[in-house]
């Protein structure tokens, strides 16, 4: 197993990266996947959750990974909704704990799972340094590049300036985006209307010109979403083929590809991911690599290290356009590292997977879910090199499950899926 230094795996989904905190609700639903982040674990490393993590779950990952699961400590943190985690860390009196639980940890360092000013902060007050900056700490124009690029609009005017493929849009203020939907719909036959600052589709509007001759599309935003002067961006809907991205590390030297693949979506909104990319003409594939090594670059220069990924759309004419970046970890950052470590364990060099999410007929807890897998022989099997990894805990409802499905190949992937879908009874 690959050592390293100890690590507090801070899994800060509470942060204003990604939405405004005013979103709190969508938070809450995001912080509830924070489970997910035991697949990076080592012995002594500390994982700092907005939710706890039952027991089950941890002899479960701990038993798949060869990691003692109460080798690795767990401190839950209650949601203070509105305020950024290492807040709520510190109302919450946490702060003595995470001293001691890190005192005698040499070389202890924390990983967030978005760069913000409050985790940066956390760590200095801790006298730790944040992965993977180091003892030199992370500048201010790293805090700034990663908070501009996950905002639509200062994606749109880097990627312009960096040569991608753009869908025809405009960006404009709250009080101008009735006018600027009107203005683009005289051009094209359907809008996309998206918060500025948004991610896994929360709060984006699909606009056709009935719907805003007759306002519809403005009704039930949302509580929380943007303040009355906040930017939005308005683009053409596009007549999408696959929806795509590519996850690489922004480093020194020269960026580093991680993986890439082809996102589910429903509505816009993110529900699953497939990994590698297959069926996508060659130059295609080349170009998207291309945007994000851009991309890799400009952020090197700008001071930031670390995960990133690249949105783009294949539409149906044949042509790539980028559509966000996302300057943090992701939905499929952690899942990608689980597929790693366990893909070489059972001496898998290349493995497929995918990530997705389906609700059960039935509803089940973890130890009950995980048996009825094993039974049905689904489970991961590190002999056969192919599995199905439940991969964030049992769902409070008892029903609505996300997995990971790992293979040696997609078409195996697929297949595996397609048995875990009749034996759970899954709906989407």
């Amino acid at each position: 197993m690959e050592h390293r230094e100890p690590w507090i795996i801070y899994a800060n989904f509470q942060s204003e990266v990604a939405v405004d905190l005013a979103s709190h609700e969508v938070l809450e639903q995001w912080a509830a996947q924070a489970p997910r982040k035991i697949w990076l674990a080592r012995p002594s490393d500390v994982l700092v959750s907005p939710v706890p993590l039952s027991r089950d779950f941890r002899r479960y990952a701990g038993e798949l990974l060869g990691v003692p699961y109460d080798s690795v400590a767990v401190v839950t943190v209650p949601a203070t909704p509105g305020v950024p985690m290492a807040e709520a860390v510190r109302r919450a009196g946490l702060m003595d704990e995470l001293r001691a639980l890190i005192a005698g940890r040499e070389g202890v360092k924390l990983l967030p799972t978005a760069l913000d000013v409050p985790s940066v902060a956390l760590a200095a007050e801790l006298e730790v340094p944040v992965v993977p900056y180091g003892p030199g700490g992370v500048g201010t124009s790293a805090l700034d590049v990663t908070s501009r690029l996950n905002t639509k609009s200062g994606f749109r005017a880097v990627a312009r300036d960096l040569g991608m493929r753009l869908p025809p849009g405009q960006v404009c203020r709250r009080d101008r985006l009735t006018r600027t939907v009107a203005e683009l719909l005289a051009r094209y036959e359907r809008v996309v209307v998206k918060p500025d600052r948004s991610a896994g589709g929360h709060g984006v509007r699909f606009v056709s010109r009935t719907e805003h001759a007759d306002a519809s599309w403005e009704r039930d935003w949302p509580a929380g979403l943007v303040g009355a002067d906040g930017d939005w961006v308005v683009e053409q809907c596009l007549d999408v083929a696959r929806s795509v991205s590519v996850q690489l590390e922004a480093c020194r030297s020269r960026p580093r590809p991680m993986f890439s693949g082809e996102m589910r979506t429903s509505g816009g909104s993110f529900t699953g991911y497939v990994s590698p990319l297959e069926d996508m003409a060659e130059d295609s594939a080349k170009e998207l690599e291309q945007w994000g090594m851009a991309l890799g670059r400009y952020l090197a220069r700008q001071g930031y290290a670390g995960p990133y990924g690249l949105d783009a759309v294949l539409a149906s004419d044949g042509r790539l356009y980028a559509t966000e970046s996302n300057v943090r970890r992701t939905a499929t950052t952690t899942p990608h590292v689980m597929v790693g470590r366990l893909g070489r364990a059972a001496g898998l060099s290349s493995p497929a997977w995918l990530i997705a999410n389906g609700r059960s007929r039935a509803a089940y807890g973890f130890a009950d879910a995980v048996k009825l897998l094993r039974a049905a022989g689904l489970g991961w099997n590190p002999a056969r090199g192919e599995g199905v990894i439940l991969y964030a805990d049992a769902p409070a409802d008892g029903v609505s499950w996300r997995y990971a499905v790992i293979g040696a190949d997609p078409a195996r992937t697929a297949e595996i899926e397609a048995r875990l879908t009749r034996e759970m009874e899954l709906l989407p």
